[in-house]
C-alpha cells in the first residue's frame, strides 16, 4: 500500500510564495486522494499489488492515480524553503 509522504518542512515554510493553507490542502487532500484511489485500485486488482509505482504509472488501470502520486511526491521533494546551501559554481550560471 502506498502512503502519503511526510513533508520535510512546515506548510508555511514557502510563504509568501505559497501560503500554508494552500500547501496543507494540496498535501492532505489533493495528494492524499491520489494515494487513496491508487490503493483502492490495487485492492480491487490484486495482480497489481507487487508492482512498483513506476510500473503502475504505465498500467492503463492505474496510470492516472499512480502518476498523480508520483508527480506530487517528486514535487514535495524538489520544492522547499530557502536553505543556506550555496549553489555549486558549475550550475550557478
Amino acid at each position: 500500500m502506498f502512503k502519503l509522504p511526510e513533508l520535510q518542512y512546515k506548510y508555511g515554510a514557502l510563504e509568501p510564495f505559497i501560503d500554508a493553507r494552500t500547501m496543507e490542502i494540496h498535501h492532505t487532500k489533493h495528494h492524499q486522494t491520489y494515494v487513496d484511489k491508487l490503493n483502492t485500485l490495487i485492492e480491487t486488482n490484486p495482480e497489481l499489488k507487487d508492482k512498483t509505482l513506476e510500473e503502475l504509472c504505465l498500467n492503463l488501470i492505474t496510470k492516472n492515480m499512480a502518476g498523480g502520486h508520483y508527480n506530487h511526491s517528486f514535487f514535495w521533494e524538489t520544492i522547499g524553503p530557502e536553505t543556506n546551501e550555496k549553489i555549486p559554481k558549475e550550475i550557478e550560471d
